[in-house]
């Protein structure tokens, strides 16, 4: 039984980056379109997001770490 955790792959800087530039384009978005206290808000949520993902993938390959020793698959 495979959880829906996709397989940790090496990223390149340039992922990383596009990736940054975007959520950054987005808050400044919202900045414009709104005020200082907003946009901190969106970017704590942006971040609670982001590390809520990192826990429950982690979490995932413990359970397939444990439910490989434990049960033995071929």
């Amino acid at each position: 039984m495979d959880s829906a955790a996709a397989n940790p792959v090496h990223r390149s800087w340039i992922v990383i980056a596009a990736k940054s530039i975007v959520v950054l384009q987005a808050l400044a978005i919202v900045y414009m379109l709104s005020s200082v206290w907003v946009t901190v808000a969106v970017a704590a949520g942006f971040m609670t997001v982001v590390v809520a993902i990192k826990a429950l993938s982690r979490a995932s390959r413990q359970v397939d770490e444990i439910f490989d020793e434990e049960l033995g698959r071929q």
